[in-house]
């Protein structure tokens, strides 16, 4: 007997099997994304590195047009909270630790938190590019494309920058492998704020940049944040819980993404 099936039915039995083909074979394990507020999602899996060693990503894709960037800074140790901490406070949808820091508790580049600058510009190979909201609109730059202005009210200099063009960046360490901290884009508006297990930046560099990493987006730039025991990640998903894993060190910023205000 021949089985005729619905013609709705043969699309989501097609659909369902085009998603499964066209997962890449370095995904071990790719979990139920999750919804957030203002359509953000949280994205949790797990890839194999050429070398056989599984990297666990932790990531928060979201739209620029439903959410923006605030950069916490912490100018005193000693009364400097975790990221657990700030982060209900503020009502932020989700966070990551922020930049780089001397061991004085100076920042490492330019930080611009709600139009307050602390330290200064870095012509640094290390502080390769700047996240940046100037009046309202979110912006990766690389170095030499940032133009200073008033208004530019949230800025954080980071680096190594780890994706230009779709395409890895050359010349990165292949050997220090650490728990790491980016923050991603494509050409249209969607973002990713993102941490890692450990991985070396070369290799990360590379995942960043594969096909099918990330379902429906293609990573132009990608900027690599402090890591190591800094590295920290929270999210408050759409029912009120919270995702986190807590950075280690006490750091000097974080990099928050809040709901866009409208009017």
């Amino acid at each position: 007997m021949l089985l005729r099936l619905p013609v709705v039915l043969i699309a989501v039995l097609l659909n369902a099997w085009s998603a499964i083909a066209a997962e890449p074979s370095f995904i071990e394990e790719r979990q139920r994304d999750r919804s957030m507020a203002n359509g953000c999602r949280l994205l949790q899996f797990t890839v194999r590195e050429d070398d056989g060693d599984s990297v666990e990503f932790n990531l928060v894709h979201f739209e620029a047009r439903q959410c923006v960037l605030r950069i916490i800074d912490q100018p005193s140790r000693s009364a400097a909270e975790d990221l657990e901490e700030v982060m209900p406070r503020i009502g932020a949808l989700a966070g990551i630790n922020g930049g780089f820091f001397t061991p004085e508790f100076t920042p490492l580049g330019l930080t611009i938190s709600s139009g307050r600058r602390v330290g200064t510009w870095s012509r640094s190979s290390l502080l390769g590019g700047v996240v940046v909201v100037r009046s309202g609109r979110l912006l990766l730059l690389w170095r030499d494309e940032f133009q200073d202005s008033e208004a530019v009210t949230e800025l954080l200099q980071a680096g190594p920058r780890l994706v230009n063009n779709g395409q890895p960046v050359s010349g990165l360490d292949v050997r220090a492998s650490r728990p790491r901290t980016f923050i991603a884009t494509d050409v249209a508006g969607r973002w990713l704020l993102g941490t890692t297990s450990h991985v070396s930046l070369a290799e990360l560099a590379k995942l960043l940049a594969s096909p099918g990493l990330v379902p429906g987006m293609e990573i132009a730039r990608a900027l690599n944040f402090d890591g190591g025991k800094s590295t920290g990640f929270w999210a408050r998903l759409v029912d009120g819980s919270v995702v986190s894993s807590p950075e280690i060190a006490t750091v000097r910023n974080f990099v928050a993404l809040v709901p866009r205000k409208r009017g």
